[in-house]
């Protein structure tokens, strides 16, 4: 029997990552393409350590001494980039793409930090009861931002089997959606710029019937981001006229909103179904918010205690004491 393949790191810590946030084991699996039990054990052994851990493999044999490992800097000892890389590996440094995070101020700081302690105590049952909406936009071709890799000789690679396509003036277009622990709400595409009045039509279009068919006459509360159109007066007076509680929201902190992962996942089927128009890529849109399962949903929801205390965790800055509103 052939020796299994080692799992690359990059695969291990994606596993780790998908988990912290609340995905199902199964659904793990499934997306990066191992068994459930290899999920398992990678989970089993992060606890345990605390960090992703390397299985051990033999390679070739070590041509530098441990004193001369902390001397490679000062004296220039003599080795070729392979083992610079290696000892570079075996102090914990890894070669990768630099992270995308928004810019936080310390007044974003402080706000985050205080929204995370005001409702650190909330359970699973309490966010189940928050509508989360957003806006965004999806173009032809999207969904491919991890890069595309191929296997080629140097003189072929421009052949066209071993090239990405892609489109200076990608065609797009901006669409509105909500969800909650019972699942997504109603989608639609907004074909205009979005100002307070464009804001109050969707709400009335498309909020107010997602609460209806996911809530009945539930009380919920709902949440929205800070952006300019979202915080006008008349769209306030039109939320406390039909009696929807919103919910502060620090700015800057799209992490903490679990639709963020929903657009992630949209983006993924949409390029899949491979649109080449407008018109298809509206279509494929909503074939994909449709095929959105309501535990995958509730998996998103249950991460977020997980969020709080990770902003909490991470001390960003000295609570400000204030009393918790929503």
């Amino acid at each position: 029997m052939a020796p299994t393949r080692e799992m690359s790191l990059e695969t291990k810590e994606r596993i780790v990552k998908l988990l912290e946030e609340g995905n199902p084991s199964r659904m793990v699996a499934k997306d990066v393409g191992c068994s459930q039990s290899a999920v398992s054990k990678i989970w089993t052994k992060y606890k345990q350590h605390g960090m992703v851990v390397k299985a051990k493999r033999t390679g070739r044999p070590r041509k530098t001494s441990k004193r001369q490992d902390k001397q490679l800097k000062e004296v220039g000892v003599n080795v070729c980039d392979r083992t610079v890389r290696n000892r570079l590996k075996e102090m914990g440094f890894q070669y990768r793409k630099a992270k995308r995070k928004p810019a936080l101020t310390p007044k974003h700081k402080r706000t985050r930090l205080q929204w995370a302690k005001e409702r650190q105590s909330w359970t699973v049952d309490d966010w189940m009861k928050v509508v989360f909406s957003d806006e965004s936009r999806i173009c032809i071709g999207q969904g491919d931002d991890a890069g595309t890799f191929v296997w080629c000789r140097s003189s072929e690679i421009y052949e066209e089997a071993c090239l990405k396509k892609t489109t200076k003036f990608p065609q797009s277009l901006m669409i509105w959606g909500c969800m909650s622990g019972k699942g997504t709400g109603e989608m639609t595409v907004v074909n205009s710029s979005i100002n307070a009045q464009v804001y109050i039509d969707i709400l009335d279009s498309f909020l107010i019937p997602s609460i209806e068919q996911m809530f009945g006459d539930d009380e919920i509360i709902f949440q929205d981001d800070n952006a300019s159109c979202h915080r006008a007066r008349t769209v306030k007076a039109f939320l406390e006229e039909r009696h929807i509680q919103s919910m502060s929201w620090p700015a800057n902190s799209p992490d903490l909103n679990p639709i963020e992962n929903l657009w992630w996942r949209l983006k993924k089927m949409v390029h899949k179904k491979g649109p080449t128009s407008k018109a298809d890529l509206a279509t494929a849109i909503k074939e994909s918010w449709h095929q959105i399962d309501a535990e995958y949903c509730l998996s998103l929801i249950k991460s977020m205690p997980h969020r709080l205390k990770a902003v909490i965790k991470a001390k960003e800055t000295p609570p400000v004491l204030r009393n918790a509103s929503i």
